[in-house]
C-alpha cells in the first residue's frame, strides 16, 4: 500500500449534498454529535489501538475529521488512510497528522489491488444512502470487506430516518421527515440504509458481527442543551441543503415555514433519529 498520495483520474463527483461551506460545517458537527453518543469512541470494533503499524481505511471521509481525529490517537508508525471522490475538499496537508493519507476513489468503483487485504480495520460512515437501490449498496460494501486483512474488522454506520417520535406534538418533525423521504427519492437515495448493513456484512463474509442502534437525541429531548442545540444544527444544515438543491420541487416558503415550526417544536419538546452500527471480522 502506497503512503503518497493518488495521481489517479478524479472519479465523478457522485454526491449530492451541496459542496459548500455550511454542508462541511454539518459534516464536522456530525462527527462530534457521533462521536459524544460514542461515549468518545471513534470505534466499536475491538480493535488495539495502541498496536504498533496499525494500517486504517476509511471510505468516504470528506473533510477528514474522523481519519485527523483517530490518526492523533495512533502510534507515528500506524497509518490511517482516508479516500473520497472530492479531494480538492481535503484539508491541506500542514493540517493532518504526519501518519494520515487522503487519495482518491469512488465507494462505486473496485479497490485498487494493493488495497486489497490490507487494513487492520476498515470504516465508512454515512455514504451508503448515495447508492440508488439495495443492491449497489452490497456490492460497495462487498468491494469495500476485500480491503479488511484476515482476522481484521470492518465497521459501518449508516443512518435510518424513518424511525421518530410521532404525534399531534411532533407534526413539524413528522413533516421534516417526509419531505427529506420525498427529497432522496428526488435524488436517488435511500433514507434507511443503516437497517441492512448487517445483512450486507454477513453477504460479503464478516463474522462475528454486532450491531447496535444509536440515538440522536435532538433539542430539549436531549440530556444537555449544548447536545440538543447541536443535534438541531445539523437538521437544519440537512434542511438547507435540500433547499439549494430541490428548490423546484418545494417552494420557499414550504421550506421557510417548515424551519420555523421546526425551531419551535424542537426547541420545546424535542425528537430523536437513529442510526445504525455494524462491524464484523475477515476470518483468518
Amino acid at each position: 500500500m502506497t503512503e503518497v498520495e493518488s495521481t489517479q483520474a478524479v472519479p465523478q463527483d457522485t454526491y449530492r449534498a451541496p459542496r459548500d461551506e455550511g454542508e462541511y460545517d454539518r459534516l464536522r458537527l456530525q462527527h462530534d454529535m457521533v462521536k459524544d453518543v460514542m461515549g468518545g469512541k471513534l470505534l466499536l470494533s475491538p480493535v488495539d489501538l495502541s498496536a504498533p503499524n496499525l494500517q486504517v481505511l476509511d471510505s468516504g471521509t470528506a473533510k477528514a475529521h474522523w481519519v485527523i481525529d483517530l490518526a492523533r490517537s495512533l502510534s507515528s508508525e500506524s497509518r490511517v488512510v482516508g479516500t473520497d471522490i472530492a479531494p480538492q475538499h481535503f484539508p491541506p496537508e500542514s493540517q493532518r497528522p504526519g501518519n494520515v493519507t487522503l487519495t482518491t476513489h469512488s465507494i462505486f468503483e473496485n479497490w485498487p489491488l494493493d488495497y486489497i487485504n490490507a487494513f487492520d480495520v476498515v470504516h465508512q460512515r454515512f455514504v451508503l444512502a448515495a447508492c440508488p437501490d439495495e443492491q449497489v449498496a452490497a456490492e460497495s460494501v462487498a468491494r469495500l470487506y476485500a480491503c479488511v486483512k484476515p482476522g481484521g474488522w470492518i465497521e459501518l454506520h449508516e443512518g435510518n430516518m424513518l424511525i421518530i417520535r410521532e404525534g399531534p406534538e411532533h407534526a413539524a418533525f413528522m413533516r421534516f421527515r417526509d419531505m427529506m423521504v420525498k427529497s432522496w427519492a428526488l435524488i436517488k437515495q435511500q433514507p434507511a440504509p443503516g437497517l441492512q448493513i448487517g445483512k450486507w456484512l454477513r453477504e460479503a463474509g464478516a463474522t462475528d458481527i454486532q450491531e447496535t442502534t444509536q440515538v440522536i437525541k435532538v433539542g430539549a429531548e436531549a440530556e444537555s442543551k449544548a447536545e440538543g442545540e447541536r443535534a438541531m444544527g445539523v437538521l437544519f444544515q440537512m434542511l438547507d441543503g435540500m433547499k439549494a438543491m430541490l428548490g423546484g420541487h418545494f417552494t420557499k416558503a414550504e421550506f421557510d415555514e417548515l424551519r420555523r415550526d421546526l425551531e419551535v417544536e424542537l426547541s420545546t419538546v424535542g425528537n430523536f433519529w437513529q442510526y445504525h452500527l455494524a462491524y464484523g471480522r475477515k476470518p483468518l
